[in-house]
Order: C-alpha cells, then sequence, then structure tokens
C-alpha cells in the first residue's frame, strides 16, 4: 500500500488474508425474438477485505490511513511465487480491531475503489 496515494507500495501491517470482488451490474436487454436472454454490463464495482494481525510497529498505518480522506494505492498480490501477478488500484480503506481475553489482536478492514483498477500481467 501506498498511504500517500502515490506510486510507490510497502508492504502495511501484518496482513494474512484479502478478498477483491470486481463484481458488475446487469442490464437484461432481452428483445423479441431472441433464443435466449442478453446482458449489458456496468462498469467493475471494486470492493474487497483485508485481514492480519496488530503490530504495533505497522498496523497504526492502517489506521491513519482509515481516518484519512486520501485514497491509497493498494497492491494485491495472490502469491509471492507469483509476484508480477496483482491488482492494483486507488481504493479508500477502513479499519476494524478485534481484542479479545483469550487470542491474538486481529485487524480487518474493508475497501472501496477510488479510481481505476487494473490486472497485472493484462487479462485476455
Amino acid at each position: 500500500m501506498d498511504p500517500t496515494g502515490g506510486s510507490t507500495a510497502v508492504a502495511v501491517a501484518d496482513l494474512n488474508a484479502w478478498t477483491a470482488n470486481f463484481a458488475r451490474d446487469t442490464a437484461d436487454v432481452t428483445a423479441f425474438g431472441d433464443t435466449n436472454k442478453q446482458y449489458v454490463v456496468g462498469l467493475p464495482d471494486v470492493k474487497g477485505t483485508v485481514g492480519g494481525w496488530w503490530n504495533a510497529a505497522s498496523s497504526p498505518t492502517l489506521f491513519g490511513v482509515a481516518l484519512s480522506d486520501i485514497p491509497v494505492l493498494l497492491k494485491l498480490i495472490p502469491s509471492t511465487l507469483e509476484s508480477t501477478y496483482l491488482f492494483t488500484g486507488l481504493a479508500y480503506l477502513d479499519s476494524a480491531i478485534n481484542v479479545a481475553a483469550n487470542g491474538a489482536v486481529s485487524i480487518s478492514g474493508n475497501f472501496v475503489g477510488a479510481g481505476p483498477w487494473t490486472q497485472e500481467p493484462v487479462g485476455p
């Protein structure tokens, strides 16, 4: 993540999970004589989640971003074995902390797109 919204992403917090959803709205445009339903699609609605463990050295950045009005640059890499395959774009991020007496302190957050998102390498 680049908390300033720039282009230099660095690892932030001790994340251990993320999701990304690029769902699109659809509109039914089926006409008389069509042999099956037909649709047109809207723009991707970029949304997702992040999760991990509290780390006093890096987790505060996640909460600072959530309390800011600045969109951040996110780079989401599914596997370090193929680190050139990733999803990247600007996002607004919120965050939460879960403190339990009988477990580790965990952090989580949700993000929504705040600008264009891309897949690298570019898909078909």
